[in-house]
């Protein structure tokens, strides 16, 4: 009979309340919070304290450095343990809070000792992975409205050029700004969303997960907001030209001739057109036309070398290459996460900027959230939450057990998973492509959403 490495349990974060000193879950109010010097709130969910003020079981949103330089390689987390107050601490003077999704109470007032008076000891927090999947299912309710209508103005986009119409570049600018708010409140939940792959409608769904990453590199990196929505238009919009090349080129499976070459190598010059006839910005507009320049010259359709295509085109090419091969398409492989990072860093200075792939591959990390891996136990799971002190070891919901057959879903913290001479029992042996033993990330988030 198969035994899961935990109790199939699905506790929720009410259900924490019932364990006693051990775990305390006053959820976090914006009353709880004295708006002073240590604090002020931003809106009904945020607000901006010192660090001083923290402790285990708060959610930093955002910090008030680039997150880039930072060891936080993703923009949001879960405050834990003693080394991730004290790694905060230390590279930040004062933090964003996310109200809804801290599971303590904040003192913003520092407690006065006296001389003679002993300091009662903090409460141990044990935080299970199942407040990660609920983190999860939370930030995907609030995030994918947002990327359902970014994703639908899009397409209405794609059919307007078709028809051979303008498209309407305030209404999309519009969109990836309400995209970007979402991207800067919640980006575990959007990144989340760029693994959620079609196997029907590769096009679309290509350039908003382009776009989506485009736009959390950019907070990763510290750019400006305007820079940031730049990357996410561009983003949407750098394959517009391919409307004018024939489908059978685009999905043939065998390699193209000489005159199909010259068809695909006309698409950024098709997109220009439609991006300056519906009136883009030149920022968007260059982004999109040289996004298949490369270092070494050998790029189109100007042959630049080194940075003399803008940096945007640079890290779309990137993105464009990264997506694709963690995608199906009839006519290529697909890869693994892992395998598509290799293929980038091997391209560093030749195909791709280095710079920026370096950038890009700490950002992503080694096990992306929303990855589908098999366990040296023969199980397979979906990386659900990271450990930032253990990124090797992350926090899974365990969905087919060693044979490969459906099991109700376990959550796990592989970083907790010990044998007897505290080592990790459990660690990831594969990363899988999507659809892998019939797992489609698509479908286990509608799992999430309604579970």
């Amino acid at each position: 009979m198969y035994t899961p490495l935990l109790p199939t349990s699905r506790a929720t974060t009410s259900s924490y309340k019932k364990r006693g000193p051990v775990l305390i879950l006053n959820i976090f109010r914006i009353d709880d919070i004295n708006v002073s010097r240590h604090s002020q709130q931003i809106n009904e969910t945020t607000v901006r304290v010192s660090v001083d003020a923290l402790r285990p079981g708060i959610f930093v949103c955002r910090l008030d450095r680039p997150w880039l330089g930072t060891p936080f390689l993703m923009q949001g987390f879960l405050l834990q343990t003693d080394e991730e107050l004290r790694l905060v601490r230390e590279y930040c003077e004062q933090v964003y809070v996310d109200t809804d999704k801290s599971l303590v109470t904040l003192d913003a007032k520092p407690r006065k000792v006296g001389l003679f008076s002993r300091r009662q000891p903090e409460p141990t927090l044990e935080f299970s992975p199942s407040v990660d999947r609920d983190l999860a299912r939370q930030g995907l309710i609030s995030a994918l409205p947002v990327y359902s209508q970014t994703i639908k103005a899009m397409r209405s986009c794609f059919r307007a050029c078709v028809q051979e119409q303008l498209i309407s570049a305030p209404m999309l600018e519009q969109q990836v700004n309400t995209c970007l708010s979402a991207v800067l409140s919640n980006t575990s939940a959007m990144s989340w969303l760029s693994r959620v792959k079609s196997h029907q409608s590769y096009a679309s769904d290509h350039s908003m997960h382009v776009s989506l990453l485009a736009m959390v590199f950019a907070v990763h990196c510290g750019w400006s907001n305007e820079e940031a929505k730049t990357a996410g238009l561009a983003g949407l919009m750098f394959d517009l030209g391919k409307l004018r090349v024939p489908k059978h080129i685009l999905n043939k499976p065998g390699p193209l001739s000489e005159s199909e070459w010259t068809w695909i190598h006309e698409h950024p010059k098709w997109g220009r057109y439609f991006l300056e006839k519906s009136g883009f910005s030149q920022e968007v507009i260059s982004a999109a036309y040289s996004h298949h320049e490369r270092p070494d010259g050998t790029g189109y359709p100007n042959t630049h070398i080194g940075g003399q295509s803008p940096q945007i085109a640079r890290l779309i090419h990137i993105l464009d290459a990264y997506d694709a091969m963690i995608s199906y398409r009839p006519y290529a492989q697909q890869r693994t996460v892992f395998e598509a990072t290799r293929v980038l860093y091997r391209g560093r200075n030749s195909e791709f900027d280095a710079q920026l792939v370096d950038q890009f591959i700490a950002m992503i990390g080694v096990y992306p959230v929303g990855t589908i891996v098999e366990l040296t136990s023969g199980e397979v799971a979906v990386i659900i939450g990271q450990n930032n002190d253990a990124r090797l070891l992350p926090k899974i919901a365990i969905i087919r057990d060693r044979n490969k057959n459906p099991v109700r879903e376990t959550v796990a913290n592989l970083r907790t998973i010990l044998d007897a001479q505290g080592k990790p029992r459990v660690r990831i042996k594969n990363m899988l492509h999507d659809g892998s033993f019939g797992i489609y990330m698509a479908e286990y988030t509608r799992q999430l959403l309604v579970n």
